[in-house]
This record gives C-alpha cells, sequence and structure tokens, in this order.
C-alpha cells in the first residue's frame, strides 16, 4: 500500500486508527482529554493578541462600528469560526474513516447577537440567540450515505457540543 492509498482527504487514516486506540486504552489520559489555553493580552483599544498552543497567535479587535478598528476577528467571528472549522474537522475525519472521498466542502456559520443587551440600553440575553450552519460538500458517495454519516458525527463534534449544553465558565480575579 502506497503512501497516496493510505491517505484519504488529506487524513493519515491508519494514523487516526491508531490514535483511537490509544484514545480506548487510556480514556482519562491528557491524550484522551488535552487542555487547552488560550492567554489574550490587551494591546489598545479594542486590540488583543491571543496566544495559543503551537506558538500560533491570534489578533482581535471590533468592527469600526462598534469602536474598534477592525485590525482582527471579533469575539463573534472567533466562536462562529470555531464552530465552522471542529465540523469541518469532524466531518472530514469521519468520512476520510469511512473511505469516503471529499471533493469540497463548505461551512457556512451565522448568526445574530443583541448589542443592545450588550451595550447595557436593553434587557435580555446579549449572546448569540441561535447560530445556524450550511453545509455544502460534494463527495463520491452517495448521498444519502452521506446525509446519515454526517448527522451522526454532528453530535460529535466538541465546539458545537460545548455551546449547546450549559458549561460552567469560571472566572478568577487577579488584582494587581
Amino acid at each position: 500500500m502506497t503512501q497516496q492509498q493510505l491517505l484519504i482527504n488529506g487524513i493519515d487514516v491508519p494514523r487516526s486508527k491508531a490514535l483511537q486506540e490509544q484514545l480506548r486504552a487510556d480514556t482519562d489520559g491528557a491524550l484522551a482529554r488535552p487542555q487547552y489555553r488560550s492567554v489574550i493580552d490587551w494591546q489598545s483599544g479594542y486590540q488583543t493578541i491571543a496566544s495559543v498552543g503551537g506558538g500560533q497567535s491570534v489578533r482581535g479587535d471590533e468592527p469600526i462600528a462598534y469602536g474598534g478598528q477592525a485590525n482582527g476577528l471579533s469575539p463573534q467571528d472567533l466562536l462562529l469560526t470555531a464552530v465552522g472549522n471542529c465540523l469541518a474537522a469532524t466531518f472530514v475525519g469521519g468520512l476520510s474513516a469511512r473511505g469516503i472521498a471529499v471533493r469540497s466542502l463548505r461551512i457556512s456559520v451565522s448568526g445574530r447577537v443583541d448589542f443592545g443587551v450588550a451595550y447595557g440600553i436593553a434587557a435580555g440575553a446579549p449572546g448569540f440567540d441561535t447560530i445556524d450552519v450550511s453545509v455544502d460538500i460534494a463527495t463520491d458517495a452517495p448521498h444519502d450515505q452521506v446525509e446519515r454519516l454526517l448527522r451522526q458525527l454532528y453530535p460529535t463534534a466538541p465546539i458545537p457540543d460545548t455551546i449547546m449544553r450549559p458549561v460552567p465558565v469560571r472566572l478568577a480575579l487577579n488584582l494587581g
């Protein structure tokens, strides 16, 4: 078997299957339950730099209409992007494990927030009232099979799962 045959959609399927076995062997270990961390350093105005694992960084800012300089992604953009990226990884990984080649995949994620509440001029919840996800996918497999698999994979995506159920967000203040 050539390296080309081991890769489906750019995913090393034997490596993924080996990882799955490692996860089964140690369901509470660091590999099965990794801790992620993002450290956000305020720069100026609404601008931030988030440092994440692997030495990557992400610039944050608010749009000009909301007092920012539009020099980075808004928190809302980051959340929607996290949902879409997580679903893409979940779907491509799951389809690859089943030997299904993906020709194209585009995930559109959108929603509205209530800045009237965020700015203290209205009552209610300031966050997204709903998040809509649209998946456009082309594969070599029959449509009904792909739809069934994607619906099975959807509940296994960590980021959508996290925002669909109550997850405590604990705040620790260190005043200097």
